[in-house]
């Protein structure tokens, strides 16, 4: 029996994995962007507007001296050299002292981007008749921890790390395929390091990438890799209708009172930006930035927040 769209009854290709053809599902989209912004406009207009719906994006912050090296305005601040860093290792040393795999601020981010995966399932146009779950890339995944917990919420979970060891150990915690008879997410992991692999990617709806950029000496690169894993349409563009590719992006903020003004007191840190830097470094890549603190309440771009999580979209390159 031929597949019919569940709204105008129109015939619609086999390989859809939506009920509904590419017309009425485009305008349930609209009709979604429309009740946000109204319900934007009835939050302003009761006083209760959130930090985003009441003020335009904020620019990025410029040195008053001129001087930017790396994204740091500071003349005076020491980079450390990048080490590699057995992550797995460094998990079962902190459940060895804590009894936790994560540090807290870290568990708060996964946890919160795993809750956010859940807002977009019961956003999506046509819950709950189909339930819509993401497909998500962990990038600098570690040991697989946290890709765990976003599987949670997740379709398809790709982790991957240039670490060998600690992707070794993933593997074997953590990956799960698909059996074919009920659901269940899938989880895999891969060596990759994306600075210098030039293949070209499967594409996501999310790009997770939590405390690693502050270990990455050249972190252009490292931004132009995370980029092609976001989606295209057909004309090229970014800007994808109804759910564009959104990425999480956390680092240590140099603003924080425990953090060092003089270099990263982390070895493994190459460098710490102040959450002004932070947003400036991000402008050139994203059009679009909104900076939260680790439990992913909204923050303004200068805080003293010890951690920092962006959440981007709409690359500009």
């Amino acid at each position: 029996m031929p597949k019919k769209c569940e709204v105008c009854t129109r015939k619609i290709p086999d390989n859809f994995s939506n009920a509904l053809c590419m017309e009425c599902y485009n305008k349930q989209v609209k009709n979604i962007e429309v009740k946000k912004a109204q319900e934007a406009e009835e939050r302003k207009k009761m006083g209760k507007e959130s930090p985003n719906d009441s003020k335009p994006p904020e620019k990025p912050v410029k040195s008053t001296t001129g001087y930017i090296k790396h994204g740091v305005t500071d003349p005076k601040y020491i980079e450390n050299p990048e080490k590699d860093l057995n992550q797995w290792e460094a998990n079962i040393m902190q459940f060895e002292r804590s009894g936790k795999l994560l540090w807290n601020e870290t568990r708060s981010m996964y946890t919160y981007i795993k809750n956010y995966f859940m807002r977009k399932v019961l956003e999506h146009p046509q819950y709950p008749k189909f339930i819509w779950k993401p497909k998500v890339v962990d990038v600098g995944c570690g040991g697989g921890v946290g890709s765990n917990v976003l599987s949670i919420e997740s379709d398809f979970v790709w982790g991957i790390d240039k670490n060998e060891p600690s992707i070794k150990f993933a593997k074997e915690a953590f990956t799960r395929e698909k059996n074919g008879v009920y659901y269940s997410p899938q989880v895999s992991f891969d060596v990759v390091d994306i600075t210098t692999d030039n293949r070209e990617f499967m594409k996501f709806d999310f790009v997770v990438c939590i405390e690693v950029i502050e270990h990455i000496f050249e972190y252009k690169k490292f931004l132009d890799g995370m980029i092609r894993f976001a989606k295209k349409d057909k004309k090229g563009s970014y800007n994808v209708k109804g759910f564009p590719t959104e990425f999480f992006i956390s680092t240590p903020n140099r603003n924080a009172k425990k953090i060092s003004k003089v270099n990263p007191g982390n070895k493994f840190h190459v460098r710490e930006w102040t959450s002004e830097e932070f947003h400036a470094v991000l402008s050139e890549y994203f059009e679009n930035i909104e900076f939260a603190n680790m439990k992913g309440v909204p923050t303004e771009t200068s805080n003293d927040w010890s951690t920092v999580l962006a959440k981007c979209s709409i690359p500009k390159k």
